[in-house]
C-alpha cells in the first residue's frame, strides 16, 4: 500500500495508453489514500514546460527534501485518479528516498487549487505498469 507523502515511479496511461508519455516512468506523488489513490506528476523541470502549466512547484534536487536527481517541476494543474481496486506494490516507490518531506507536502496542499482530476483506467495502468500494480480481488 502507498501513503500520503510517498513517491512512485510509474507510466500512468494519459493522455491515453498509445501516448508517447504513457511509455515513459514519472515521478508521481501521493497526495491522498483515503478510498482512492490522488497523484500530483513530477517531471524534469525544461524551460519549455512553463507554457504548458499554469500552477507548479520548482523543486530542487535535495535529498533532505525529496527523491529528485535534478530540478524538478511538480504540476499542480492535474490530480491522477486510482482506485483503490488496485494494489500499488511498495517496488515503485523511488529508491533514493520514498517520500517528500512534510514541508514540500504542505507547499502542495496548499497552493493546488482547482486542479482538473484525471481518473485512470484500472486495465490501462495495470497493462502498462504490470510488474508493480495488480488488480484486488474481493
Amino acid at each position: 500500500m502507498i501513503n500520503k507523502k510517498e513517491v512512485i515511479n510509474l507510466k500512468f496511461p494519459f493522455p491515453n495508453i498509445q501516448s508517447g508519455l504513457a511509455r515513459k516512468r514519472h515521478m508521481y506523488i501521493c497526495k491522498e489514500d483515503k478510498g482512492k489513490y490522488s497523484f500530483i506528476k513530477s517531471q524534469t523541470f525544461k524551460p519549455s514546460i512553463l507554457s504548458h502549466v499554469n500552477n507548479y512547484i520548482i523543486e530542487d534536487s535535495n535529498i533532505n527534501r525529496n527523491p529528485f536527481s535534478k530540478k524538478t517541476l511538480i504540476d499542480l494543474d492535474k490530480e491522477f485518479h486510482i482506485r483503490k481496486t488496485i494494489n500499488i506494490s511498495r517496488d515503485a516507490l523511488c529508491r533514493r528516498r520514498p517520500d517528500i518531506c512534510d514541508e514540500l507536502f504542505k507547499d502542495i496542499t496548499h497552493q493546488i487549487n482547482c486542479p482538473s482530476h484525471q481518473n485512470l483506467d484500472d486495465e490501462s495502468i495495470i497493462q502498462l505498469n504490470p510488474d508493480y500494480l495488480q488488480k484486488v480481488l474481493f
